[in-house]
């Protein structure tokens, strides 16, 4: 049996005082690391710089000036009326220099020729102008010739025209081979030297084969110039052209 005696001035200590101490030892510790913390963190820190001293401003009384004396009168300058200047002496004017005179040089005169008597040249024979000679007139015209000489004279030229265009005249093959016939009226002018001027189709066949063979004779064929009996100007003509399968050419 264990007896535990406890002063009555001490507390006594069980396991809850025991935890209270324990706690505030921490507490304790904890505050003086802090305050170690504090204490180096305020030495690092740099010190705020002293505050700017106050400018002293010492104010002197000055006593004014005494005023300056009014400057006196400068007395004007004595007017200095300027020395008149020296007229230059004119110079002496040069003698007149001797103008140089011409060198007259002695040229001999030519002796005269004696003088020779000239014989007079032949003159010619005065001849006669000729007269003028005048051309002889042109011979007339021959008299026109009669109107029935016209008529005559361009039936047969008409008639020749029309032997050579029929002669000269060349079936187209799709008339022989169709047995084709037909008579186109071709209108054409000749000048009086026989030159074709113009052709056309005056009156057509109803065949196109037929009225281009007839077209094409009279505008390859040649032709005789007018006769004395013709007019003397462009005339048209109208020649027929028959064409068939019969035909030659």
């Amino acid at each position: 049996m264990s007896v535990t005696i406890s002063s009555p001035g001490m507390p006594r200590r069980g396991p809850k005082t025991q935890g209270y101490f324990g706690r505030g030892l921490i507490v304790a510790a904890l505050l003086e690391a802090g305050l170690i913390f504090a204490l180096v963190w305020v030495s690092n820190q740099k010190s705020p710089p002293p505050p700017p001293k106050p400018k002293r401003i010492a104010i002197h009384m000055v006593q004014p000036a005494p005023p300056k004396p009014k400057p006196k009168p400068v007395p004007p300058k004595p007017v200095v009326q300027p020395k008149p200047k020296p007229v230059p002496k004119p110079l002496p004017k040069p003698a007149p220099q001797p103008k140089p005179q011409p060198v007259i040089h002695h040229v001999p005169k030519p002796t005269p020729k004696p003088l020779v008597a000239k014989t007079p040249a032949p003159t010619a024979p005065v001849v006669p102008p000729s007269p003028p000679v005048t051309a002889p007139p042109p011979p007339p015209p021959p008299p026109a010739p009669s109107l029935s000489a016209q008529r005559t004279a361009m039936a047969e030229y008409a008639s020749l025209v029309r032997a050579r265009v029929q002669a000269d005249t060349r079936v187209p093959e799709a008339v022989r081979l169709m047995h084709l016939r037909g008579t186109a009226v071709i209108s054409f002018e000749l000048t009086p030297s026989g030159r074709l001027v113009s052709a056309r189709i005056a009156q057509s066949s109803g065949i196109s084969a037929i009225d281009k063979a007839a077209l094409a004779a009279v505008e390859n064929t040649s032709y005789p110039p007018f006769t004395k009996d013709m007019p003397k100007h462009t005339t048209r003509f109208d020649v027929e052209v028959h064409l068939s399968a019969e035909s030659g050419g």
